[in-house]
């Protein structure tokens, strides 16, 4: 998806953005449909979680670019009610983002919504970050809340998946309670999430269920994948990560 140019953007930037979604449709794959079977198949998760059940000071972020909404759309409905806070970036333009957040509200077994300034970080709620402003976290009592800036683009994006794991990364163990474990469904650079020491996998989306399989393959050039997992065995995934113990 790619918004009219405004008066913020300039025509080399219009020009740059819509070259990068050309190119990335080229190379996206269309997956044939066909019965889960056997390894293939999701495993099942179930519809919410028990008070403490995980620890109160886990975060999960999800970052996704060209493919990821349509990734988002089958992950997150699959996710239990219950699970501690949800930080999405998905590259994409304003109004968009708001149109995403209130269709997958109406699919989750949680509150999603658009991001606003400030807003406190708490569980079973997902955050996606606004169309043009990145999202980051911020120490608050024993848990974060959200900052929305618009600093300079990252790699050309606004918002960029690395501020937000940047973010995390810098602030991790100033909240009260230590440190956020970190999921992610494949970011340029989850290297940021790793940043603050042990207790907190990145988990990178398999090439075989991409449909541009871009940021998951820079994720695992970098070395910054702890798992590499088909977007069928995300949510099991995930629920797996969240209930390992924070290393100090």
């Amino acid at each position: 998806m790619l918004a009219k140019p405004n008066g913020s953007q300039t025509l080399g930037e219009v020009a740059y953005r819509l070259a990068y979604h050309v190119k990335a449709a080229a190379r996206a794959r269309r997956r044939p449909v066909r019965p889960e079977s056997g390894a293939s198949a999701a495993p099942p998760v179930p519809e919410s979680v028990p008070p403490g059940e995980f620890s109160a000071r886990r975060v999960i972020l999800i970052g996704a670019s060209t493919g990821g909404v349509e990734a988002l759309r089958e992950l997150l409905p699959r996710l239990p009610g219950g699970l501690p806070p949800i930080a999405v970036v998905q590259h994409i333009p304003p109004t968009f983002s708001r149109i995403m957040a209130e269709h997958l509200n109406k699919l989750c077994r949680f509150e999603v919504r658009e991001a606003s300034d400030g807003d406190e970080l708490r569980r079973g709620l997902c955050l996606v970050a606004p169309g043009d402003f990145h999202l980051t976290l911020v120490p608050w009592g024993r848990g974060y809340r959200a900052r929305l800036t618009q600093s300079p683009p990252v790699h050309h994006c606004r918002p960029a998946v690395d501020v937000l794991f940047r973010s995390a990364a810098d602030h991790a163990g100033a909240a009260g309670r230590g440190r956020p474990a970190h999921g992610d469904g494949g970011g340029r650079r989850p290297r940021h999430a790793r940043a603050a020491g042990g207790g907190r996998p990145t988990l990178v989306e398999h090439e075989d269920s991409c449909v541009v399989y871009g940021m998951p393959q820079a994720a695992i050039k970098l070395g910054a994948a702890d798992e590499v997992v088909p977007l069928p065995k995300m949510p099991q995934a995930i629920l797996q990560a969240l209930a390992r113990p924070v290393r100090s």
